[in-house]
Order: structure tokens, then C-alpha cells, then sequence
């Protein structure tokens, strides 16, 4: 069978390829058995002086010198004749050329080709010594740096979409993370922006090229075909509010909320939000744009929460629902508990608002402030007075103290004090207080009995109760009326003034006498109030006036006996 020329020109090339490979393995393989070889001998040599070295440090020294002097000689003569060689047939040839007017043109051309043979000789003997030694440290460079590379190698899932790449992710958690980013930044008119078909396949994948969920979540909403924008996302505790593409502005507004809460002439406190808020560059919908003024309205609206109010000693439920402005109705409503049982404890959260403030503002500044000492009480018994007898015969003086302390401020309220220091700088003063110690003998009759210790608090002629202890949920007293708008209202026992309260709202104007042993009287709605607080009065003597005030339907006294915190029933103690 015949061979056309372009087979034969075919198997010459691929002839002449077999052949540089060969002449390239050849060389490589013998370059590298070099390299063996001297490391190989170096290693030999070292090993055996380390072992001569401990039996003697002096000859192997004189040996380590004289075989690294040789070592040098024989290199540096060797490479001295070899140069020394080529460079007189170097010079040879050029002393030819030099004097090329008596020489032929074939001693010339010999000549020449000397001088080319000798100079790339040495050329290529300097080359192939360097590269003997440079050739093995590259092929380890290059073999650590491969190491490297496979080694920080990862992979990861390639996201495509309609057949095209997009990201690179390193899970599908990812994808599932940015998908509810998407849905938090779309109402349900435009849900569909992120609505794409993604396909995942596994791929080697550098670090460097791994997308994090919020970047995926704006490649997508990019690529959705709808109507998008490069703006800034307002985050608050992680709940998108809205976008806009005015930064500077919303930025401006959060600090001017802020800095309302800010005392004039202030420059050391550090205002926070309570919540975490973020604005979060990134692609939104055109549909979640808000306008400066909206986002206004937003931050200075409230939204559904609780705010509390904590029960300390000597409060009612009546007396909490006046304190906030609140009817008493409101309270329990709020509370439905105190439907139920209108008693309530020191320490009890009484809820007293159903909404707070959309974004709260916390501060904490160092304060320095005098504050009050209370003073002691030092008691004097006497078998003369009844246990309700208290008179102060010596009125008693606080004292004085600095206190610095760190105070933490919620929305301009005070909602935590850690006092850094304190120090008294004025004394108190002990009050001189003289008490009764004879038994009081209670009534525990019905309303028909009689009792020695408290008397009827209103004129006799005339008045009723319009209703009872109980006589709807959360009535904690008893109302006395009849005696007309104005009337006189009386102590029931002797006590002490404790609460004197002027107001529109719950109980309106009332008062509370301490009559001791945990035993207390409270007399509310009433239009005049003819005492002060820390007044001691006797049994009988006239406080206040019959009225209207507060929570109030009609002229009336809403008398009320506390023993203990509870609330008891007073027709069991008082009767006409």
C-alpha cells in the first residue's frame, strides 16, 4: 500500500516530536540524578564529620576546611581552564578576523565560526550550571504552590437561573436565607420579584468567589425583570421598614429622634437606640420606597406593647388608676385579674398602658446629685393612748448627702440608678415620737354592731349606704351618702396623715390616716380636705368635706379600712 506525501510529512513531524521529547526527558532526568547525587553526598559528608566530630573537633575542623578550600579550587580552576580554554580559541579566532586582509575567505569563515562555537559554549556551559541549580528550587516552588492551591480549594454550588450563572453559594441555606430577605423587602403585590427558577450543580470553588446571602439576594432581584432600584433598606431588629434612596435624609432624621431625648447643655451622654437599627445598602423594589416624612410618621408612632407599673406599700388599684390618669374601669380592663379579686401585693406589675413607643431611645450618664438621708425614729411607749395614738414630740430632720451615680435613661425616663458614691454631708436629726399601748377592741359584728374603735365617719342624720363592701367587682369600700354636698367628714380613729391628694381622676381628693398596727382608713371623693400630711388627728375630729371628686357618679364618701395591705370589710367595724 502506497503512503500519500501528507502521511509521510505527518509521521516525519510527529518523528521529530518523539525525538525533543526524548532529547527534553533526557536532559531533565539527567539534570535531576545530578541534583540527587550532590545532595546524596552532601548529606554523606555531613554525616560523617558529625560522627568524626565527637571524636575529634580539631582534625575534623582542619579536615572541614582543607575539603571546602578544595572543594572551591577544584570548581574554580576547573571552571578558570575551561574559560581560559575557550577563550584563547576565542582569541585565536578573533586574531584571525583581525587580521582577515592576509587570510582567505574560508579561514575567515572558519574563524568566525570559532569564535560563535566558543562564546556560545560558555554561554551555554553558565546557563546549564545555573539552571542545574535553579531548576530543582523552581519544580519545589511550583509543587508547593499546587499544594497550596488544591489544598485552600473548595466546593460550593453554582446558582443558575434561567441558564445563566449568577453566584457561586456554599449551600442551599444560602439560597433559602436570601429568599426571605426578598420577601421582607416585597409586599404581596410584587411577592413574585425574586420568583425565579434556580438550578444548583456542584463546582470547585475558590473562598474568594463564594456570595454571602444578602449579595445573592440582590444579584436575583436584579435579574428579576422587574421594576428595581440601588438604594438603602431601613432595619429595625432585623424587620425591613422601608427603603429610600435618600440616605443623607433618613440618616438626619434617626439622629434628630435620637438627640430629642438629649437635656440642653448635655455633651457627655451617649444616646442608643434601644432596638437595632440598620440601614443596609442593597436592590429594592420600587414599591417599598418611603418618603422622609413617612418614615416621620412611623418613628413617632406607638405600637401594641405593655407598660407596667409596680405595686408599693400602701397603694390600691383605685389609687394606681389616679396616679396614671386612668378610670378605674380602664385599669381593670387592662388587668382583668383585679375583676376577680381587687386585692393586689407589694411588688405586683400592674399593666398601665397597652402601647409604647416605636422606637425607644436609651441613654446613660454619670450624675452628681444631693438627695435626702431619712431620719430615725426614736419611740416613747405609754399606757395612757390606745395603740392608734402616734404624736410627734420632736419633729425629726433629714440629713443631706452627695451621691454620684450613673443613670439610665429609656425615652427621657429614669429606668436604672447605680450609685458610683455617696457622702453625707449634713446629719439627720432622730424624731421624738410618743405611742399608745393600749389594746383597740375591734367590732368583728355585721353592720348592725358597734365597735370601740372606729367611729361613723360622716353626720349620722340622714346618711345610708348606697353601696357595700364588694358591691360590684373591685369596690373595695364602702359608700356613705345622705348627708349632703359639703358635709363634714370625721376621723374614724385617731392616726396619723399619711396621704393627702388633690385630683380629677380615680379616687379625686382623698386622704389616708395610719392609725398603727398595720391598720389604715381611706376617705375619697371628697370636695375640701382640711388636713395635711403628717398631721396627727383624734377620732372625731372633722378632715375633709363630702363630694364628688374623681371617678365619681353623685355626692358620696367612699370610706375604705386596710389592715395589713387587705382591703376589709368597714360595716364589720363602723355601724350609725
Amino acid at each position: 500500500m502506497s503512503v500519500k506525501p501528507a502521511d509521510k510529512e505527518k509521521a516525519s513531524f510527529d518523528s521529530t516530536l518523539e525525538y525533543l521529547y526524548l532529547r527534553i526527558y533526557e536532559f531533565f532526568y539527567i539534570t535531576g540524578i545530578r541534583f540527587i547525587r550532590q545532595i546524596r553526598g552532601t548529606y554523606n559528608f555531613v554525616s560523617n564529620q558529625i560522627i568524626y566530630t565527637k571524636e575529634n573537633v580539631t582534625d575534623w575542623a582542619k579536615r572541614s576546611a582543607r575539603h571546602i578550600y578544595n572543594s572551591f579550587r577544584n570548581i574554580l580552576t576547573g571552571k578558570y581552564h575551561a574559560f581560559l580554554s575557550y577563550s584563547n580559541r576565542a582569541a585565536d579566532a578573533f586574531e584571525v578576523l583581525r587580521t582577515s586582509k592576509d587570510k582567505t575567505k574560508a579561514e575567515k569563515n572558519s574563524a568566525l565560526k570559532n569564535l560563535l562555537w566558543c562564546w556560545g559554549i560558555l554561554v551555554w556551559k553558565i546557563f546549564c550550571t545555573i539552571f542545574n541549580y535553579v531548576a530543582p528550587v523552581c519544580a519545589a516552588i511550583l509543587l508547593v504552590v499546587t499544594f497550596q492551591y488544591f489544598k485552600n480549594l473548595e466546593y460550593g454550588l453554582s446558582f443558575v437561573s434561567n441558564g445563566k450563572n449568577l453566584a457561586y453559594i456554599t449551600g442551599e441555606d444560602v439560597y433559602n436565607e436570601a429568599e426571605q430577605i426578598i420577601r421582607s423587602r416585597t409586599s404581596a403585590e410584587t411577592a413574585n420579584v425574586g420568583n425565579v427558577a434556580p438550578e444548583f450543580a456542584i463546582v470547585p470553588v475558590s473562598s474568594l468567589e463564594l456570595t454571602e446571602a444578602e449579595d445573592l439576594a440582590n444579584i436575583i432581584l436584579k435579574n428579576s425583570g422587574q421594576s428595581v432600584y440601588e438604594g438603602y433598606g431601613l432595619y429595625i431588629d432585623g424587620e425591613f421598614v422601608g427603603s429610600t434612596d435618600e440616605s443623607d435624609n433618613l440618616l438626619s432624621l434617626l439622629e434628630e429622634y435620637r438627640e430629642q431625648y438629649r437635656e440642653e447643655g448635655d455633651t457627655e451622654s451617649i444616646l442608643r437606640f434601644k432596638q437595632n437599627v440598620a440601614l443596609v445598602d442593597g436592590v429594592y423594589p420600587t414599591s417599598s420606597i418611603k418618603a422622609t416624612s413617612e418614615f416621620r410618621l412611623l418613628l413617632n408612632s406607638e405600637i401594641e406593647g405593655e407598660k407596667y407599673h409596680t405595686v408599693s406599700a400602701g397603694e390600691s388599684p383605685s389609687l394606681i388608676a389616679d396616679m396614671y390618669d386612668l378610670y378605674y374601669s380602664e385599669l381593670v380592663a387592662m388587668n382583668p385579674t383585679l375583676a376577680e379579686n381587687a386585692t393586689i401585693r407589694v411588688g405586683q406589675d400592674l399593666v398601665i398602658s397597652k402601647s409604647v413607643s416605636y422606637l425607644n431611645v436609651t441613654s446613660t450618664r454619670r450624675e452628681v446629685y444631693t438627695e435626702d438621708v431619712p431620719f430615725d425614729t426614736n419611740y416613747t411607749k405609754s399606757d395612757k393612748y390606745y395603740t392608734t395614738y402616734s404624736k410627734v414630740t420632736k419633729a425629726g430632720v433629714p440629713g443631706e448627702q452627695l451621691v454620684t451615680a450613673l443613670v439610665t435613661y429609656e425615652d427621657g425616663m429614669p429606668v436604672a440608678r447605680q450609685v458610683l458614691d455617696s457622702v453625707i454631708t449634713k446629719n439627720p436629726i432622730p424624731r421624738e415620737m410618743t405611742i399608745g399601748t393600749k389594746s383597740v377592741i375591734y367590732s368583728v359584728g355585721n353592720a348592725a354592731g358597734t365597735s370601740k374603735g372606729f367611729i361613723w365617719p360622716t353626720n349620722k342624720a340622714g346618711a345610708y349606704v348606697s353601696c357595700g363592701f364588694m358591691g360590684y367587682k373591685g369596690h373595695t369600700g364602702m359608700d356613705i351618702t345622705g348627708t349632703g354636698h359639703g358635709s363634714n367628714i370625721y376621723a374614724s380613729a385617731a392616726g396619723t396623715v399619711v396621704k393627702v391628694k388633690w385630683g380629677n381622676t380615680g379616687y379625686g381628693n382623698y386622704i389616708i390616716i395610719n392609725h398603727g398596727d398595720g391598720i389604715q382608713t381611706l376617705y375619697a371623693h371628697c370636695s375640701n380636705l382640711y388636713v395635711k400630711q403628717g398631721q396627727y388627728v383624734n377620732q372625731g375630729d372633722i378632715i375633709a368635706a363630702m363630694g364628688s371628686t374623681g371617678n365619681s357618679t353623685g355626692t358620696h364618701l367612699h370610706f375604705e379600712i386596710r389592715i395589713n395591705g387587705q382591703y376589709v370589710n368597714p360595716a364589720k367595724y363602723i355601724s350609725k
